[in-house]
């Protein structure tokens, strides 16, 4: 899929088709209104016919007349004028491209839906909804399922020269999204640790990054007592992935650590079949850091930024951690295991320790960690970890805009009781209550007393989805990646 900037009167182009948005109380966006005007009136009396009510990405075609040279206009409904949100442009644009795929159209013109109101927020959305709502994993279907046409260009008109740049790097972030989502999307019998291993090399050659891997020996030189330990019950072996981008002259120095638990049975504390069945998504974090790390090398960030990755396979065999084991990390802290099941925050603790060593302004860590989370914020918002309430506010306030939703939980000091261990410093479980909190204030006890700024998102809710919703289709989302990049280019 290509996109550019087309700096034409739209009167003067012609193609395939033709976008256009119209909003709620007949108002006619601008560019539906100029080609109405050149139609005379065939556009407004159309919706009138057919009443249409413009609610949000409601989607009709009207076939080209005389006075446009499309062969068809697609009009979108984009809701209430003064209820526009960048959300509403991304089911919009989404809405559109199903349309015109399925009126065989391969190269659409989109008007700057929603410009005149939301400025370069909706260019960036329109983009997005475009680019993720076109996405769809069929690797594996021998039928592909439709006969509709594949999108191969797409073309947005306006004469703001500067509305390029805008184009390129949301095209970079969202292409970014679905490199991410093909990860995740991978069964565990294709996506193993050492196939993450693979795909950060191949990541790092392609794009100019630095790549350490550290294998067996050097864990066990390392300390990683928690990956060592995960790791142990499967035939494939863990591994700790450092990819590195460094700019001339960086401003900052940013730690992003993902948990890359490759399939997760739960260990000898298995879980039930119908727990166990989307749990290829257990590695979303490792796979977010990695489309992060691809992305900001394209859009050359003045930011130095190290991507940590432990990557295990959670297993049951002779050979697995068991319950009551006590594991001491390299901190000297000593963890009780009273649950198999709780590994990642023991993969994310060796991240810690490491990420900590490299003294960085903020270190964020991406996990789909507790089920807790869900529990309390449901299925499509993250839950965000931070003593820093204005990075928490900033984090929030992007994600309303990039349409990944993110509520702060507390740190409370009072629950660490709940972790306490009885033959251990802690525990890697608490109670039955506010399990998402007791295990972001396990992952604390990691970070170094050096690091001023650390932010945990716990992203078990808005990871994978089982069926689709708003402009994405069933399966990985790439939460929060987008959220994280567009607040990468504001440091």
């Amino acid at each position: 899929m290509e996109f550019k900037l087309v700096s034409k009167d739209i009167l003067e182009l012609s193609g395939q088709a033709l976008v256009v948005g119209v909003y709620e109380t007949d108002e006619l966006g601008i560019f539906a209104k100029k080609i109405d005007d050149n139609m005379n009136a065939l556009l407004s009396d159309f919706l009138k016919d057919i009443h249409f009510k413009a609610k949000e990405a409601q989607c009709v075609f009207m076939p080209g007349h005389k006075g446009i040279k499309f062969k068809d206009v697609i009009i979108v409904g984009l809701g209430k004028k003064e209820e526009l949100k960048v959300d509403i442009i991304r089911k919009a644009a989404k809405a559109a491209i199903d349309k015109a795929k399925e009126i065989f159209h391969n190269e659409i013109y989109f008007e700057p839906l929603g410009y005149e109101i939301l400025g370069e927020k909706s260019i960036e959305a329109l983009v997005d909804g475009v680019v993720i709502g076109d996405y769809k994993f069929k690797k594996y279907k021998k039928d592909k399922e439709d006969n509709t046409t594949e999108i191969s260009n797409i073309n947005i008109v306006s004469d703001e020269t500067a509305l390029e740049s805008v184009i390129n790097r949301a095209y970079i972030i969202s292409q970014a999204a679905n490199f991410t989502r093909d990860i995740v999307n991978e069964p565990g019998n294709v996506i193993t640790p050492k196939k993450l291993v693979d795909i950060a090399q191949e990541i790092s050659k392609d794009y100019g990054l630095k790549c350490k891997v550290f294998d067996h020996p050097i864990l066990l030189d390392r300390q990683m007592s928690g990956i060592l330990a995960v790791g142990s019950g499967s035939e494939n072996p863990p591994f700790f992935i450092h990819l590195t981008y460094k700019p001339q002259n960086p401003k900052k120095r940013i730690v992003i650590i993902g948990k890359g638990v490759t399939f997760d049975s739960g260990g000898l504390d298995i879980k039930p079949p119908k727990s166990m069945k989307t749990m290829k998504c257990d590695k979303a974090g490792a796979c977010v850091v990695l489309g992060i790390l691809k992305a900001v090398s394209q859009l050359k960030l003045d930011i130095e930024i190290h991507g940590l990755i432990p990557t295990v396979e959670n297993m049951p065999s002779g050979k697995s951690f068991r319950p009551d084991d006590i594991l001491v990390f390299k901190n000297g802290k000593s963890v009780e295991i009273l649950n198999t099941d709780a590994e990642g925050r023991l993969i994310l603790a060796d991240a810690l320790i490491y990420g900590s060593e490299l003294n960085p302004d903020i270190m964020i860590d991406i996990a789909t960690l507790t089920g807790a989370s869900m529990v309390a914020l449901g299925r499509f918002c993250s839950a965000i970890f931070t003593q820093n309430h204005n990075l928490s506010h900033t984090i929030t306030k992007l994600g309303s805009e990039t349409g990944e939703k993110f509520w702060p939980l507390p740190l409370d000091k009072d629950l660490e009781e709940e972790i306490k261990g009885e033959f251990s410093d802690i525990k890697n479980v608490g109670s039955s209550y506010g399990g998402a909190i007791t295990a972001a204030l396990f992952l604390k006890e990691f970070v170094g007393e050096n690091i001023k700024d650390w932010i945990h998102l716990d992203i078990a809710g808005p990871t994978f989805l089982e069926k689709p919703w708003k402009y994405y289709s069933e399966g990985a989302t790439a939460t929060p990646l987008r959220t994280i990049l567009n607040w990468l280019t504001t440091l």
